[in-house]
């Protein structure tokens, strides 16, 4: 081997300058300029609908319960228990249209219970109480008076005279 007069410690140090040793910090990153403030927006015009704007979701909005229009369920059940009734009183025994009576005259005080506590949660004012009295006491009596005055079999043929009709009806309203 032969010792280099230039490289006293071997091959292994690089020729060129020897580095400078120790620690040296990064250099700083050169800062950023201040962007200038954006220019005034102007105000915004008032739009034509603004008076219609909602102040309060949809989703949070009750929607107010409406009442019933007319007593026409009230009818149709008075007129299909008169059919149902007038049609067995020569078929059953007179006890069966007695607990039928007092069988419809209970639905019918449950389905004014129902009304007059539907009026009250709602803030209803009071509607006519007659209609169901006249409901359960004119369908008990008009049943027997078609059963005395024409019979059952020709109850059953008005009743299926008058649902044809009705359904005739219903069929051209749509």
């Amino acid at each position: 081997m032969s010792d280099s007069p230039q490289h006293p410690g071997g091959h292994q140090y690089p020729e060129g300058p020897e580095p400078v040793g120790g620690y040296e910090p990064p250099p700083e990153p050169p800062r950023p300029r201040p962007e200038p403030p954006p220019p005034p927006r102007p105000e915004p015009r008032p739009m034509a609908a603004e008076r219609f704007r909602r102040t309060t979701p949809a989703r949070l909005r009750d929607i107010p319960v409406e009442r019933g229009h007319g007593y026409w369920r009230l009818a149709t059940g008075t007129v299909l228990y008169v059919m149902v009734v007038g049609g067995m009183a020569d078929y059953t025994e007179p006890s069966a249209r007695i607990v039928a009576h007092l069988l419809f005259w209970a639905l019918i005080a449950l389905a004014f219970g129902v009304t007059v506590a539907r009026e009250r949660r709602n803030g209803w004012s009071p509607e006519a109480r007659w209609p169901w009295a006249a409901a359960a006491i004119g369908g008990a009596m008009a049943a027997e008076v078609l059963v005395l005055a024409f019979g059952s079999p020709a109850v059953i043929v008005g009743s299926l005279i008058l649902l044809g009709l009705g359904l005739f009806v219903l069929m051209l309203a749509g």
